[in-house]
């Protein structure tokens, strides 16, 4: 069996500094971080989303200072939500 106490708390050194987030495999979105429960009782960074990463591990976190533009980490923290998202019926008189 293998200690992965070492991974754990690399992985919590790596993200333990106020205003730092992540992106999943060099991915576009940023998101904000938060320690979970991981495996043996050690606590790691995760999504703060919750957002599922396929073949989970701590080291697909990236460590990034860029603003955080998840709109559900945004909306967790309470902060308004970057999404795009477009309105369903514009200005226009002409619809409902």
């Amino acid at each position: 069996m293998t200690d992965i106490a070492p991974l754990a708390s690399a992985a919590r050194a790596v993200f333990g500094d106020p205003g730092v987030h992540a992106v999943v495999r060099r991915g576009r979105t940023v998101h904000a971080v938060s320690l979970g429960q991981w495996v043996e009782g050690e606590e790691v960074p995760e999504l703060l989303c919750r957002t599922g990463v396929a073949g989970w591990s701590p080291t697909v976190l990236e460590p990034t200072r860029s603003e955080v533009t998840c709109a559900r980490c945004l909306r967790k923290l309470g902060g308004p939500s970057t999404s795009r998202q477009l309105p369903l019926f514009g200005d226009n008189p002409n619809y409902g």
